[in-house]
């Protein structure tokens, strides 16, 4: 869903700043960031360790504690993932800066950064919602995933097996390595990765995704996107974890079913223009021309 002429800077005018740390070249970008900001009559709250910038005008704040108008990430899609599992307000748009290997989630690349955020103040940009879902186990209720949430052996390598309920009716039952429920976001990242097909963001689904079956004895299913997913362990002894977007871990017992749908929230991400399929083509889809 794209939301069009949206209003980027409110009174406060306050913006995020995280960045991938370690690297000389996120730190002179990330100053240029912050001078530019600071420049345009924008308070800057940066993430203390994350980048190195000098700037009395620059307040460090944790990104939990950033209640800003939007929040500028310098990194790739890891970084992306680390900063809306910190975000207490997960409303709060991401322009994201592309330092990292893929950044397929990203907007823009370092040369154009200050460009892109000239147009982004000035209102030349749309928002990308993006679904996010909903997982837990009983009444204990995970974070909300961008991406996926997987359910894997504690084991290291270690096969479980499955039983999968769509809406209480059982639909499958196998072994694998792990199983993952993904979004159209995710189905670009570790959901492509397990051999899962591409979700247009248009499409009201959801994919699941099971990893290394034997003898493909799962295979990906896409899904409507109300649908409701449980995926319960059935071996003995054999204890799994659920992980969302790579981020955190919470442990599932055997017998417990991980239920996962759609949730109310949803990612927002600053475009220039609505680019998906350009993303696609130019970073994921290898060319042969």
């Amino acid at each position: 869903m794209i939301e069009e002429a949206p209003r980027i800077l409110t009174e406060r005018r306050a913006v995020g700043l995280v960045c991938r740390p370690g690297r000389a070249e996120t730190d002179r970008l990330a100053q240029n960031v912050v001078d530019f900001l600071v420049g345009h009559d924008v308070d800057v709250k940066v993430n203390p360790g994350s980048c190195n910038v000098v700037s009395e005008e620059a307040k460090p704040t944790p990104i939990e504690d950033m209640d800003v108008d939007f929040v500028t990430v310098i990194g790739g899609d890891g970084s992306i993932l680390h900063t809306l599992s910190k975000l207490r307000n997960k409303a709060t748009p991401l322009f994201c800066i592309n330092l990292g290997t893929v950044g397929f989630m990203t907007e823009s690349d370092a040369a154009n950064a200050l460009n892109s955020l000239e147009k982004i103040l000035a209102g030349a940009c749309i928002i990308e919602r993006c679904v996010n879902l909903s997982s837990g186990i009983g009444d204990r209720i995970f974070e909300d995933a961008l991406n996926e949430v997987y359910i894997a052996s504690r084991v290291h390598g270690r096969l479980l097996a499955f039983n999968i309920y769509l809406d209480g009716t059982k639909i499958s039952f196998g072994r694998a390595d792990g199983v993952m429920v993904a979004t159209p976001s995710g189905s670009t990242a570790y959901g492509l990765s397990a051999g899962g097909s591409i979700l247009s963001p248009s499409l009201k689904a959801l994919i699941i995704v099971p990893v290394c079956p034997p003898r493909s004895e799962l295979r990906p299913l896409v899904i409507p996107d109300r649908s409701l997913v449980e995926i319960e362990l059935v071996k003995p002894g054999a204890p799994g974890i659920a992980v969302i977007d790579g981020q955190t871990r919470w442990d599932v017992q055997p017998s417990e079913k991980v239920w996962v749908k759609k949730a109310r929230g949803v990612t927002r991400f600053i475009r220039l223009y609505d680019n998906y399929y350009d993303r696609l083509r130019t970073r994921l889809v290898p060319s042969s021309v």
